[in-house]
Parts: structure tokens; C-alpha cells; sequence
């Protein structure tokens, strides 16, 4: 069995970036929060997880094309990342293959896409936790082999969902949970969800229906079988007037997990690590990861 941490890192140098002060600067008075917050969570994973293996999974693409030909409302007044970020993502991308571990991405694709696909080719008996703030990725708990470690306070507390720990979170089967996602919405990607339709009676649908598509079937009816929809003209309504963005939906919200992974695996060059913690200001966190490597 093989123990694989999948850290989302798109979404957590996010995270980190306003988490961490911008006064955060290497010699020359560059942005480097989001670098000192990356590696220090990276670093503390190890320690505390003791993975076998660490993949860091980059965006190749935050808005795919495909999902847009689906839904061209997704995230589409999204601000493009703030200035400071991006440079740090350059700077990560020369780090990381020094010190060994594994970059990964999917051509057009998010890196949730990457990870669902690596979680997807894995084998039956492994083992493995992702690392994200995206609640996106929480479709792809499985047991006993996927887990989602959910970031609240940086890596210092984690929301550990497994099968069990999904549904006593969200009431849902993490296998409904791209289906509960579809019904509720996700303002994060801006997409509004069924009209009236909140947490509350998207659980009860998925509770009460197989499928997304039994619940269409049911509000089509002239008489509801089950659930929310037979007490309520009005959700049948709502149901029925959404019928389009439902189907865009199942295009949307689904993470692939049959695309081409690109890795990239680092080889372990502690001269080169030195240089370029030396010149981004980056000596704490680097050491830190090293020693947690070397643990």
C-alpha cells in the first residue's frame, strides 16, 4: 500500500497569500507570504502525515474551456489573481523540483482535474489524502482509499472527510455530493444553483431521489412520487424551469478523472535549494521543509 498526498496547490498558495502579510518580502522587496505559508504547510503535512509520496497539483487552466462551452457564467468575474501572487507561482515552480517531490497538471484543465484523475488511476489498496480549501474535491472521498484533509486554519486544523465524515458534515453520500453541489450552487465558481432551492432542500432531494435526473422526472410528473417535490408546486416549478442549467451542470461541477497527467519529478539538489532561499528570502521555510523531508 502506498501513502499519497495530493496537495491542491493552487487553491492553498491562495490561501496562503491572504492569510500571510504582504510586508513578507525577500532582498529585493518581492511578495513572498504565499511562498513562506505554502512550504511551512507543506513541511508541517509531512511531519505530522508521513506521507510516502507528495504531488503538487497546479492549475493549467482555472477556467477550462470545456466547462465555459458548458456554462459560460463560470467563474467569470472572477479577478484574475492579485498582484504579488503570481510571481510567487513562478518562483514555486523553480523550488519545487529541487527538493524532490512531484509537480502535477492536466493540459486545460484545474487541478482538481489533475488529482481526480490521480486518484482515479490509483491502486486498490492505496492510500490517499487530499489537501485542499475547495470544497469541490469532497465528490472524490471514496473508503478506505481517498480522504479530503479540508483546511480551516491553515494545515494547524484540518476537517479530515472520509465516507462517514462527509455525510455527518453535509447529510449527503460524498458519491451525491457533486449532485448536492449542482442543486445548492457554489458562489465561489459562480454558479447561482436552482432558484430557491439552499442546503436544506438540496439535501432532502438527494436524500429522497437516486439521481438528478429522477428528481427532473419526478417535478415533469402531475403527481410527485416522494420527498420535498410532492408537498410543493412551487420547488416542482423551480425544478422544471431549471431544466438547461441542470444539464449544463453535468458538464460543470463533475471533477475528470480520465485526463492525461503531465508529472514532473523533482530530483533533490539541496545546492540548489540553498541558492534559491537565499535569493527569494525563503531560508526558514525551506529548512523547514528539508528537515521535514529528511524526517
Amino acid at each position: 500500500m502506498t501513502h499519497r498526498m495530493l496537495l491542491d496547490t493552487s487553491s492553498l498558495m491562495y490561501r496562503a497569500f491572504f492569510a500571510l502579510p504582504a510586508s513578507i518580502t525577500g532582498p529585493t522587496g518581492t511578495p513572498v507570504n504565499a511562498l513562506h505559508g505554502y512550504l511551512d504547510m507543506t513541511a508541517r503535512l509531512i511531519r505530522d502525515r508521513d506521507p510516502e509520496e507528495v504531488v503538487h497539483n497546479f492549475d493549467d487552466d482555472w477556467r477550462p474551456a470545456p466547462r465555459v462551452a458548458s456554462y459560460d457564467g463560470y467563474k467569470a468575474t472572477r479577478a484574475v489573481d492579485p498582484e504579488g501572487l503570481p510571481e510567487q507561482f513562478e518562483v514555486l515552480l523553480d523550488l519545487l523540483p529541487a527538493t524532490g517531490m512531484t509537480m502535477a497538471s492536466a493540459q486545460g484543465w484545474e487541478a482538481e482535474d489533475a488529482i481526480g484523475t490521480l486518484c482515479a488511476s490509483a491502486g486498490r489498496r492505496d492510500r490517499i489524502d487530499i489537501v485542499t480549501g475547495d470544497r469541490d474535491l469532497i465528490q472524490l472521498v471514496r473508503d478506505p482509499g481517498v480522504r479530503v484533509l479540508f483546511t480551516r486554519r491553515g494545515v494547524s486544523e484540518l476537517d479530515v472527510l472520509d465516507e462517514p465524515g462527509v455525510e455527518a458534515k453535509y447529510g449527503v453520500p460524498a458519491g451525491r455530493y457533486a449532485d448536492f453541489a449542482i442543486l445548492r450552487g457554489d458562489p465561489s465558481d459562480e454558479l447561482p444553483g436552482v432558484r430557491g432551492v439552499g442546503e436544506k432542500t438540496a439535501r432532502a432531494l438527494i436524500l429522497a431521489y437516486p439521481s438528478l435526473e429522477a428528481v427532473e422526472e419526478d417535478a415533469r410528473a402531475e403527481r410527485a412520487k416522494a420527498g420535498p417535490l410532492r408537498g410543493s408546486a412551487a420547488l416542482k416549478a423551480r425544478i422544471r424551469e431549471a431544466a438547461d442549467y441542470l444539464v449544463a451542470m453535468r458538464d460543470v461541477v463533475p471533477i475528470r478523472t480520465d485526463l492525461e497527467v503531465e508529472l514532473e519529478r523533482g530530483r533533490r539538489d539541496d545546492r540548489r535549494l540553498d541558492e534559491l532561499a537565499e535569493r527569494w528570502g525563503l531560508t526558514g521555510p525551506v529548512r523547514r521543509l528539508r528537515a521535514a523531508l529528511d524526517g
